[in-house]
């Protein structure tokens, strides 16, 4: 899923005070009144981003004739300052999405209803459906909070017609960083002084950084994200850092300096114009190539050469709110949306990956191109924000220096060990 965060935290505390104090009650379809219990969901996007699930509101309105479903879609580039602001006002909707990036953190506020007790008394739905790791990664601290909508591995995309021109072999299994390297020397252009063409984006979105980073032997945070001294300013992760930056840096640079890719189009368009060779990204991307003119294709994420390799698969949850009035109701939706046959529609049209076993199964099966983005699902591994609460002060701080480093602000070891003072500090309130 795209990213989105809410950063909003004394909005939150708010959300906590107004959810303790909200009756919080279950109720049973239409509460013997013979009026319909209503509901309202929404997630990240527009409503024709979000065709399939206005049509799953109008089959679950067929279905449960004594609940009205309303969909509600809000935009991407808002939704989490709206979400946020919705639950702190106890307005939000009863069913809303959530990126795996705020898994805990959304739990940890209180805003977000365990569904345990409520799959213990529907012994028909059982969680065993769906891919083991993303069931997973939605228990936190032993509860499950939440039920898939889809996912998607990341992978390295490349543009097959500028491996064509450059009479290069396309990326394969065996690949390593230093091939990487290797090949994106070869597809960086420059003209009269001025790059038109780079071989690869190591641009500043932390979770290629972490995939790298993993393959070298370190990580920004301990195990269980409590600590960042000796782990994002640690020798591993400082030297890490200092090659991936210098891919971008300099007049032999071979990926696109932030000011190059907002100049260029931004990423994804450099990539559909032959600017751009590689990219590490999500199966999201899928969409806006298809539509384009672009020859492409996916491979594994390169590995170390001890043969490490790592990925992380992006997801998004269907959660029921904490504060909502007809919480039995909105699970039902919640089961809806996740389950079988919403699975099936969504990925329909190949943007995404079904989160249930069988659908995937099916899909391995008739796959060809896209084969490597689901195999990056063996060498998943969970970024700090899915194993802490805290996970969104390491995010703050990491992109922080990076930013600094790639504006030459400063130097790696300086940013990086500012940025581990201020995340254990923060941590220690």
């Amino acid at each position: 899923m795209k990213k989105w965060s809410t950063s909003l935290v004394m909005v939150m505390i708010a959300a906590l005070i107004l959810s303790a104090c909200s009756s919080g009650g279950s109720s049973s379809s239409g509460g013997g009144s013979g009026e319909k219990v209503k509901l309202t969901f929404s997630v990240w996007g527009d409503v024709n981003a979000a065709a399939d699930e206005v049509k799953l509101t109008e089959e679950f309105n067929k279905a449960h004739p004594n609940i009205e479903v309303k969909f509600e879609p809000i935009p991407s580039d808002g939704y989490g300052t709206k979400l946020t602001a919705s639950l702190a006002a106890g307005q939000a909707p009863d069913v809303f999405l959530v990126g795996e990036g705020d898994y805990y953190k959304f739990v940890d506020k209180g805003v977000v209803e365990p569904l345990d007790d409520y799959l213990k008394k529907d012994p028909s739905f059982k969680l065993d459906i769906f891919q083991k790791d993303l069931i997973e990664n939605m228990n936190i601290k032993g509860k499950q909070y939440y039920l898939p909508k889809d996912f998607n591995p990341l992978a390295l995309w490349y543009n097959k017609r500028m491996f064509d021109e450059a009479k290069m072999e396309y990326p394969n299994d065996n690949w390593t960083w230093s091939d990487l390297t290797a090949a994106a020397k070869k597809l960086t252009k420059q003209e009269g002084g001025k790059f038109t063409q780079f071989g690869f984006n190591a641009g500043k979105w932390e979770y290629p950084i972490y995939t790298y980073l993993w393959d070298y032997g370190t990580d920004i945070a301990n195990e269980d994200g409590t600590a960042a001294e000796g782990y994002m300013n640690g020798d591993k992760t400082v030297a890490a850092i200092e090659k991936y930056v210098a891919w971008s840096n300099g007049p032999d640079r071979v990926s696109p300096t932030p000011t190059d890719t907002q100049t260029m189009g931004g990423d994804s368009s450099m990539f559909m114009t032959d600017k751009l060779a590689m990219m590490v990204t999500g199966r999201w991307i899928k969409g806006d190539l298809d539509k384009s003119d672009v020859k492409y294709g996916s491979a594994l994420i390169p590995k170390s050469e001890d043969g490490t390799r790592s990925s992380i698969i992006a997801s998004a949850g269907w959660a029921v709110n904490a504060a909502g009035k007809h919480k039995q109701e909105a699970y039902e939706l919640v089961k809806w949306l996740s389950g079988t046959e919403a699975q099936k529609l969504r990925s329909s049209n190949g943007a995404v990956l079904p989160a249930t076993v069988k659908e995937l199964d099916e899909v391995k099966t008739k796959e060809v191109n896209d084969k490597p983005v689901i195999e990056m699902m063996n060498f998943a591994k969970k970024p700090v924000t899915m194993r802490s609460g805290n996970g969104p002060i390491f995010v703050e701080q990491f992109t922080g220096a990076l930013e600094k480093i790639m504006l030459n602000q400063s130097t790696v070891k300086e940013a990086l060990d500012e940025a581990a003072k201020n995340v254990d500090s923060k941590i220690k309130k």
